[in-house]
């Protein structure tokens, strides 16, 4: 099944947590390590460098040698580690500048009357599979462990991969939260195991009703 996304104004609400998040990257960008941070780390290698010439070998001999060491790393590697570090901020506020100022967002739109939850069993997140239709199913899995304050709820909008990697989002609710179908955690556990883990956003023809009782069944 191919997603069905369709080009909507943004929110004001969705605009607000995005202008907040500009100014939040931008107040990191600004505490950033400084250059004085690297004359303190030459200064404190140089420093200790020069104290384990005058002490003879012991453990203070191994201990300021190693934190010279540490220092004078530091002036090597993260110059590099400061550029990758900078063009990847760079980027991220070019398109977050890019999606403010174009004002539309890209959503797939859901209504459905039954979603069931298998929660997480160890570290794969909780997974929420959707009824779709009388004989298709929709796989929501919670990647993000942001879900579950406002969701499950039966009309929502589910937002395009470059927004969703921009906002921390994958879902604006657009109906009240519900209480979901459970599936026992164990038994989602069990059914991965033998059939597989169906991916995220992945849909399958099949029967609702169906597949919880296959879910069910492997308890």
């Amino acid at each position: 099944m191919n997603i069905a996304f369709k080009t909507r104004k943004i929110y004001a609400d969705e605009l607000r947590l995005l202008r907040t998040i500009k100014t939040q990257k931008k107040k990191e960008a600004n505490g950033k390590i400084k250059v004085y941070h690297f004359i303190i780390a030459g200064v404190l290698g140089a420093g200790l460098s020069y104290i384990t010439t005058l002490i003879p070998d012991s453990f203070w001999t191994f201990f300021f040698g190693t934190i010279a060491v540490f220092a004078f790393s530091f002036i090597v590697f993260m110059p590099y580690e400061i550029y990758k570090a900078n063009k990847k901020h760079k980027t991220f506020l070019s398109q977050l500048n890019s999606l403010i100022d174009k004002g539309t967002v890209d959503t797939w739109q859901i209504k459905t009357k039954r979603i069931a939850v298998a929660p997480e069993y160890e570290d794969e997140s909780d997974l929420y599979i959707i009824e779709l239709n009388e004989n298709q199913v929709l796989f929501l899995w919670d990647t993000e462990y942001n879900l579950s304050k406002k969701f499950p709820c039966l009309n929502f909008e589910i937002y395009e991969e470059d927004f969703f990697k921009l906002l921390g989002k994958q879902i604006y609710p657009t109906s009240e939260k519900i209480k979901p179908i459970r599936i026992d955690k164990k038994a989602k556990w069990n059914f991965m195991k033998q059939y597989g883990v169906s991916g995220h956003l992945e849909t399958e023809k099949i029967n609702f009703d169906e597949l919880i009782s296959r879910y069910n069944n492997c308890a």
